[in-house]
């Protein structure tokens, strides 16, 4: 053959491999992720005056407490020591179950924090808690992650907490212990603070005892 020819022929070649290779990956490799179905929640309950919602992928003990404190809330006189207890025990129960969540941008417990803490609180839980957690899109995460299977409360103190520096709220603080379905070495024991604001509580405290 004429090398004049030859040259332009094997990159012809070349280039037609390369098309069938792109071809072959975006038929039964690219196309099968895109059609695999994407994990995904969806709020099954929600209690609209107060910013707080249940979801499908709550674990049982969670959606337990949350039909608590719902009852607590739909009472003619709310116990606020109750309602604060129910709070801090969802905050920990959310923030410290990472197997339901999609990712390490799906943070627990922003439900129940001030709403200008929240973004801080979150980028915080992303660098630390949640920094190795893998993405699960697509269902097909191997990782070892925890469930909180029992939160018990130890003691439980009213406080005044300064909110600001010219104004301080009632508040709660709550002992407790934190047990999981496997210890992975995450927090098993903290304080919560919880304070009252205009009749609704909110998590503005978290410290680990361990």
């Amino acid at each position: 053959m004429n090398k004049k020819y030859k040259i332009p022929l094997i990159i012809l070649l070349i280039l037609i491999i390369l098309c069938i290779c792109i071809f072959v990956f975006k038929q039964f490799v690219y196309d099968k992720k895109e059609d695999k179905p994407i994990v995904t929640s969806s709020v099954v309950d929600t209690m609209e005056s107060y910013g707080y919602s249940l979801d499908n992928r709550d674990i049982k003990i969670y959606k337990e407490i949350y039909y608590e404190l719902k009852d607590i809330l739909d009472s003619e006189e709310i116990d606020y020591e109750k309602y604060g207890e129910k709070i801090a025990t969802l905050f920990v129960i959310d923030l410290f179950t990472i197997s339901n969540k999609i990712n390490k941008y799906d943070v627990g417990g922003l439900d129940f924090l001030y709403e200008e803490e929240k973004e801080m609180f979150k980028n915080k839980v992303m660098d630390t808690i949640y920094k190795n957690v893998e993405d699960n899109r697509y269902d097909t995460r191997k990782q070892n992650l925890p469930t909180v299977s029992k939160i018990i409360i130890n003691d439980t103190k009213k406080i005044t907490y300064e909110i600001s520096k010219n104004k301080k709220i009632d508040a709660y603080e709550y002992d407790l212990e934190i047990e999981y379905k496997e210890n992975l070495s995450y927090d098993e024991k903290a304080t919560v603070t919880v304070v009252i604001d205009d009749n609704k509580m909110y998590v503005v405290k978290y410290t680990t005892s361990n």
